[in-house]
């Protein structure tokens, strides 16, 4: 009987024990779950501080900061510390890097003794220049000449001089598992209005101009295209600071426009037959009604930016600045 006792009095701390360590590692869970839930939140603010801040390289190191900065600001927390840093990945300084740490409180592990714990997320953001794109019924067979453009700046695209016609591109199309280049006014036209889809075209490649009386084709090309026009700000919407957010992205006054040089590496157009080399691809939006004056012998265009969003089969190299070619920003850690 007395063991029994004896044995019967030593019950009641086990018990007591084990249920304190059971709600003590319960607790201890809830906090773990905390910590991972931080974590997760604190990469989230990273990565998108990381982007906004590489869509800006292109317009300075101050740019990006300042940009990455705002955006951090909507989706971090006050208390956070953040530091951004050139890198270099493909091209010197194509790259942003942001670390960011955070306090993280704790509540029941305080039972063990373990007090807040600091976590830490860094995130890469790389800027990339294409050097080829796919045409989704976008590109236009029209060619612009480089320049230093300038968002919400209007632009010739193409202009009809019957001989020469500054801007007209002989574009290959895509024709079952071929691509001829053109002959004759059709697939010009056809390429306009996006019954033809043009080729892949890449940088470096030489295409032909196209010469000859091309203003009706143009005419009629972007009438078939384009059948309800709509304003600049319904299409693209242009900050006070000069950044373009695409609003509509469907709409077929957005075009894809290759950037050229002459063969001898200028800007002067050719007059009559021959080639320019594609050096990179910019957006525009063709501004109308009717978007061509003198009955299709001049087209314009206002230019809405360089960045772009990566589509299948969309080749991307080094960032190459002052090139004006069109480029995509991705997340590289």
């Amino acid at each position: 009987m007395r063991d029994r006792r004896g044995t019967r009095g030593q019950t009641l701390p086990v018990i007591v024990f084990c249920m304190f360590t059971l709600i003590g590692v319960a607790g201890a869970a809830i906090d773990v779950a905390s910590w991972y839930q931080s974590k997760r939140s604190l990469q989230s603010a990273a990565d998108a501080a990381a982007l906004a801040a590489a869509s800006q390289i292109p317009s300075g190191w101050s740019s990006a900061l300042a940009t990455g900065s705002s955006q951090y600001a909507k989706n971090g927390r006050a208390g956070d510390s953040v530091t951004y840093t050139a890198n270099s990945v493909a091209s010197p300084n194509d790259s942003v890097v942001v670390t960011a740490t955070r306090r993280a409180p704790s509540y029941f592990s305080r039972v063990f003794g373990i007090g807040p714990i600091t976590v830490t997320a860094t995130a890469r953001a790389t800027v990339s220049s294409f050097t080829t794109v796919h045409s989704n019924q976008d590109i236009m067979p029209w060619g612009v000449m480089k320049n230093s453009f300038v968002v919400g700046q209007s632009y010739s695209l193409y202009t009809d001089n019957s001989s020469s016609n500054n801007g007209a591109l002989s574009l290959p199309y895509v024709n079952g598992s071929n691509c001829p280049v053109p002959n004759g006014a059709n697939p010009y036209r056809d390429e306009i209005d996006g019954s033809l889809n043009a080729c892949p075209v890449s940088v470096g490649e030489q295409l032909d101009v196209k010469p000859g009386d091309n203003a009706g084709p143009t005419r009629q090309g972007i009438d078939d295209r384009i059948t309800s026009w709509k304003p600049l700000d319904q299409i693209v919407q242009i900050s006070p600071s000069g950044q373009a957010t695409v609003v509509d992205s469907s709409s077929k006054q957005l075009v894809l426009i290759p950037i050229v040089e002459d063969p001898d590496g200028g800007t002067d157009w050719l007059n009559g037959s021959g080639w320019v080399r594609v050096v990179g691809f910019a957006w525009f939006v063709i501004t109308g009604p009717p978007g061509y004056t003198n009955n299709g012998k001049t087209v314009t265009g206002v230019f809405v930016g360089l960045e772009d969003v990566a589509t299948t089969g969309d080749q991307t190299g080094p960032y190459k600045p002052g090139t004006n070619t069109s480029y995509t920003i991705s997340l590289t850690q």
